[in-house]
């Protein structure tokens, strides 16, 4: 099976706690305005990897403690997010956190909905709205909820929306990119 990828770091610090392989997929139909993953939206631009190859990266990233899935709609392509995770759990315990536009209560009915979710350690959830931007931590605005879906990171939902954002990391993987969430009213950063 392959998945539509937008980018890939495998070592990020900005998005969840401790280190972390981050994963974009390619691919979103919401387009909300001021969404820091523009170019992650039309599904013809992504690169198309098989999962077999890139579960064999994330388990040879031994210095991360698990994988961030954003994009692009991880939920646009469940059953092959779920594949991948299966095969990376196979051989590496990782947690695993996904931001995805859609609420909880829609996921289930997308087709493998059920099978990513239940690989899922942690959830954030809800559009982002750049209205509802109030700068706090690890998710965009104040809309978006965290679900913790297994006891593995239910001790760090005080990160959550805790004043202040994490610097940000900017990445050069062929072009700059900025990875975390963005802090308009100050932002700081780090060339990575």
């Amino acid at each position: 099976m392959k998945l539509n990828v937008y980018t890939i770091e495998r070592s990020i610090t900005t998005l969840g706690p401790y280190k972390r392989f981050g994963l974009w997929v390619q691919g979103c139909h919401r387009n909300c305005p001021g969404c820091i993953a523009g170019q992650s939206h039309q599904e013809s631009d992504g690169r198309w990897i098989d999962t077999g190859a890139l579960s064999w990266e994330i388990i040879a990233a031994k210095e991360t403690e698990g994988l961030t899935i954003s994009g692009g709609e991880p939920f646009l392509q469940a059953s092959a997010l779920a594949e991948l995770i299966g095969k990376v759990k196979a051989f590496r315990d990782v947690g695993v956190i996904i931001y995805t536009g859609f609420l909880l209560e829609e996921l289930d009915a997308l087709p493998g909905g059920r099978d990513l979710l239940s690989l899922t350690d942690l959830l954030i959830d809800g559009p982002y709205v750049r209205e509802l931007d109030d700068g706090k931590s690890l998710r965009g605005s104040s809309n978006q909820r965290v679900h913790a879906l297994t006891p593995r990171y239910a001790s760090l939902l005080h990160l959550y929306g805790a004043e202040g954002r994490p610097t940000e990391e900017f990445w050069h993987s062929g072009t700059i990119h900025t990875v975390g969430i963005p802090n308009q009213a100050s932002p700081t950063s780090t060339l990575k």
